[in-house]
């Protein structure tokens, strides 16, 4: 006798004895998040500084800021939170051209570039030619 025949025959036995199959019922494991704060600051020592933190409730709530300075003072900073209602940053710059507005939902305050950088944006460039080589 092959086995699939064997299995047809034990499949019908069963089904003709009323042998029905067991209802188990699973719990979810239950996932705790975890609690957790972390962050650094660097610089170069010429005005350079960049830093990031970041902590987390362990409820599924994030916040945390990033950002940088160069050595002429233009900035950029964002704070941010990440929750059940997705990821909302808060822009904070000084960086020439930027204009106050809301992007993708993220608002960003813009203050004037220091002196340093509009001078340097007024710089004429120098346009050094070059030949293909073929």
């Amino acid at each position: 006798m092959s086995f699939l025949t064997s299995a047809v025959i034990l499949c019908t036995a069963l089904l003709l004895n009323g042998a029905y199959a067991q209802y188990v019922q699973l719990s979810q494991p239950v996932v705790q998040l975890p609690q957790y704060k972390y962050g650094y600051e660097f610089g170069d020592g010429l005005g350079m500084s960049q830093y990031h933190h970041e902590s987390a409730d362990g409820a599924g709530s994030v916040k945390g800021s990033y950002g940088y300075q160069d050595n002429i003072g233009v900035y950029r900073n964002v704070e941010y939170t990440a929750d059940a209602d997705g990821f909302k940053p808060i822009i904070k710059s000084n960086e020439p051209g930027l204009s106050n507005h809301i992007a993708a939902d993220a608002p960003y305050i813009v203050q004037s570039p220091p002196p340093a950088a509009v001078l340097q944006g007024l710089r004429p460039v120098r346009i050094i030619p070059f030949a293909h080589l073929k």
